[in-house]
């Protein structure tokens, strides 16, 4: 690390993966687990943040890439893996009617929100507070201890529906789009309330906005997403994560009327660049990822996301730690009362969560900062052994240190 540091601020490239003191350097990877430079192996309970739904170097993945890397990585037109993962989509989501390729979640939301405000001559777009929809200004308006983005981004608290409604009441008129992100996990895993999702929907419906489902995440709910798994039918769906099967790329879509604006044959389309759009390696590791992520495998991580989640609880509790366990799906999450600062407020805070992280990676884990920790279809009967005794080992470690310190 004081090599990298030496050439990266903080020796990383990306603030999600950093942790107190300092991340491991990670040599290479396979299914469910990771190695780093002193060969020391880790299970992976974070899947780079979520977004490798099959694991690491999953083969199927791999060997389309291979295949489709020997004609070419890029060019500046369309392709049979382009449009057929694009049919793909359509076949999965049924509020994407057309399609337009990224190179990343953050792209595809950047996008989804400049259609939005197109669309509807809108300025402002309504957002939850903690929600992570990527590396675009008005999308990090309420992260890391920000407010309001004045004259482009409001927020709400996430499950607060009356909160939602008083901004809508107020700014209603200039709101171009709610963005929903389903479940909000960064720092916290919180799932929704029941029906505060389509309320949201109902609600920016009955003020003339749009609803962008930011699906990244959590398109490992069902086959169709969160979409399909909370009964939604959103204007614009953003995916990203784990949709081109360990390579950067994204997509946004939605209805005709709305996509239309990027059709380059109608007069006045909006423009949409990207070099990289759409590469035919992306898309055919995508292809792959998302045929294999079927109604079994997915029924599968959610079990296996239950065992976590009821083990860290159970065992949380005999030692008397004051925790909150969370999650849905495949995807948890620990908190400690202990701790008052989340983590995207301030990564380099020092807590009980911060020692606990420690601790995972200690008994051979890594999670997620912040607690955070997502199954994959990799995780098998071995995997899951190994998570639920290291991560009560973990446990005991915090507890014996708080101990010492009362």
């Amino acid at each position: 690390m004081a090599h990298a540091a030496r050439v990266m601020p903080g020796g990383n490239t990306r603030t999600t993966s950093f942790h107190p003191p300092y991340p491991v350097v990670i040599e290479r990877a396979d299914g469910a687990w990771l190695w780093d430079v002193d060969q020391r192996r880790y299970l992976d309970l974070f899947c780079n943040g979520l977004s490798l739904i099959h694991g690491n170097n999953y083969a199927p993945a791999r060997e389309a890439m291979q295949a489709a890397i020997q004609r070419g990585t890029a060019w500046a037109g369309a392709s049979h893996p382009q449009i057929a993962f694009a049919e793909s989509l359509q076949d999965r989501i049924r509020a994407m009617q057309l399609v337009r390729f990224t190179n990343s979640g953050s792209e595809a939301g950047m996008l989804a929100v400049k259609a939005a405000r197109h669309v509807t001559g809108r300025p402002y777009i309504v957002k939850s507070i903690g929600a992570y929809h990527g590396s675009y200004p008005d999308l990090e308006a309420g992260l890391y201890g920000q407010g309001d983005v004045e004259g482009r981004a409001l927020v709400a608290p996430f499950n607060d529906l009356a909160s939602f409604e008083r901004v809508m009441a107020l700014h209603g008129p200039k709101v171009a789009a709610i963005v929903i992100e389903p479940v909000l996990v960064t720092g916290r895993v919180v799932p929704p309330a029941p029906n505060f999702l389509s309320d949201l929907q109902s609600l920016a419906r009955r003020h003339g906005a749009l609803t962008i489902l930011d699906d990244c995440l959590m398109l490992r709910l069902a086959v169709g997403g969160s979409a399909e798994y909370f009964s939604l039918t959103p204007d614009l769906v953003v995916l990203g994560k784990f949709l081109g099967g360990g390579t950067p790329l994204g997509v946004f879509g939605g209805s005709r009327e709305i996509m239309r604006i990027f059709d380059p044959t109608q007069r006045g389309c909006v423009f949409h660049g990207g070099s990289f759009n759409g590469n035919p390696v992306g898309c055919s590791a995508g292809i792959v990822t998302l045929r294999d992520l079927t109604v079994d495998r997915i029924a599968a991580m959610d079990a296996a996301g239950l065992v976590i989640r009821r083990a860290l609880a159970e065992h949380a509790a005999e030692l008397g730690l004051d925790v909150v366990i969370s999650g849905i799906g495949s995807v948890a999450g620990i908190a400690f009362a202990a701790d008052p600062m989340r983590h995207e407020d301030d990564p380099s805070a020092l807590g009980v969560a911060a020692l606990f992280h420690l601790a995972c990676l200690s008994e051979g884990i890594l999670i997620g900062p912040g607690g955070i920790m997502s199954l994959s279809t990799a995780h098998n009967s071995e995997a899951l052994a190994h998570a639920t005794a290291g991560l009560s080992a973990a446990l005991e470690k915090v507890a014996e240190l708080l101990a010492s310190l009362d």
